[in-house]
């Protein structure tokens, strides 16, 4: 008898034998174990039977060797196990599991998940699942997630319908890697104001199951303030630690700095987590507010002398405001020469009633 959840294999027999074990087959895995009182509990080390499996018990006594095997085949339609299963974990303690439908599954299917930390300890049905617009279940999402390294934790999605028997389908999962790691937290950088040398400094994200820095590593890439969007201008990947030095090539920049994490040893996901938000740092140089007042006054003052100009040429006032003076008469404009009794008999005839006129008589 084959208990599916514990994955135990038991028997009765009444003889006596030297030796036995257990033997389980599923596609390309193969594991054996010993037997222990007409029991073989593979536990942890069993495979996924979605697509079936062999198990076989052989013993051994004096009069020879026996042998006896089992197959266990999946019931249930083809076609209507669920697709394209798949969690992870992030925030620490949250998982979500999703799947699709079977192909061939009746519309009325319904699907139900079920997970186990280890073969070990109890099933535990999801308590809070996603439903499309159907209200089919095709996804879950889980809370208070503890990781635990030494096993594989198993999971298993069944089926419902009033048409025909639905498939299962299992799998085991090494929660450790499907964590989403987050960035780094508390990151900061500190720049030299006379050197180029600028110290980033950070803490390791947290996660529920490793406390240790080397568990880590890290990737740097900073670009320019100002171009956010354009060439990385430099990019860096440290292994532990919780700090780095970056040299700038400009000093009279700013720059924008991101980081996220990935495993590096232990039992930590080696896939990379998400972006951490981008840290400002650097300098540039910055006119003064006095200087950006003076500028702008003075840009102001041009403006409106320049507008007063032209609305004095346009619009005549600035004859009014400036007239031009006038030129003294020439009484002596035009003589052709300077005959004494011409020009007597001139300045006579320019001599107007008011005014009083002094001749002067040239004695030759």
């Amino acid at each position: 008898m084959l208990i599916q959840w514990k994955m135990e294999l038991s028997w009765m027999n009444s003889m006596n034998f030297t030796e036995d074990w257990c033997l389980v087959t599923a596609g390309d895995f193969t594991e054996a174990i010993m037997v222990e009182n007409m029991k073989c509990m593979f536990g942890n080390i069993a495979p996924p039977l979605h697509n079936g499996a062999s198990f076989s018990v052989t013993a051994v006594n004096m009069n020879g060797t026996y042998s006896s095997i089992c197959r266990y085949v999946p019931q249930g339609m083809n076609g209507s196990a669920i697709e394209n299963f798949s969690c992870v974990i992030y925030n620490v303690s949250l998982m979500n599991c999703t799947w699709q439908a079977g192909r061939d599954a009746p519309e009325d299917t319904q699907y139900f998940l079920y997970w186990q930390y280890s073969r070990y300890d109890d099933a535990m049905e999801c308590e809070l699942y996603v439903k499309d617009e159907n209200g089919r279940n095709l996804g879950c999402r889980f809370q208070n997630v503890t990781i635990q390294t030494a096993v594989d934790a198993y999971f298993l999605v069944n089926g419902s319908s009033n048409q025909s028997l639905i498939q299962f389908y299992d799998k085991d999962i090494k929660l450790y890697k499907i964590e989403k790691l987050m960035p780094p937290s508390n990151i900061t950088v500190n720049c030299d104001k006379i050197k180029s040398d600028c110290i980033i400094q950070w803490q390791r994200p947290h996660i529920s199951h490793s406390n240790k820095d080397k568990c880590f590593k890290y990737e740097i890439i900073i670009k320019y303030k100002d171009n956010p969007e354009g060439k990385i201008k430099y990019t860096s990947i440290q292994e532990g630690g919780n700090s780095h030095i970056f040299e700038r090539s400009n000093t009279r920049k700013k720059y924008l700095l991101k980081m996220r994490t990935a495993g590096s040893a232990c039992f930590v996901s080696s896939a990379w987590g998400e972006w951490s938000p981008p840290v400002e740092f650097g300098s540039e140089e910055i006119i003064s507010s006095s200087v950006w007042i003076l500028l702008v006054v003075a840009i102001a003052t041009l403006a409106v002398a320049v507008v007063a100009i032209l609305f004095c040429k346009r619009t005549g006032c600035w004859k009014a405001a400036f007239p031009e003076i006038p030129e003294p008469k020439n009484a002596f404009h035009g003589l052709p020469d300077t005959n004494p009794e011409l020009m007597g008999s001139k300045i006579q005839s320019l001599t107007s009633e008011n005014e009083e006129i002094l001749v002067v008589d040239i004695v030759k």
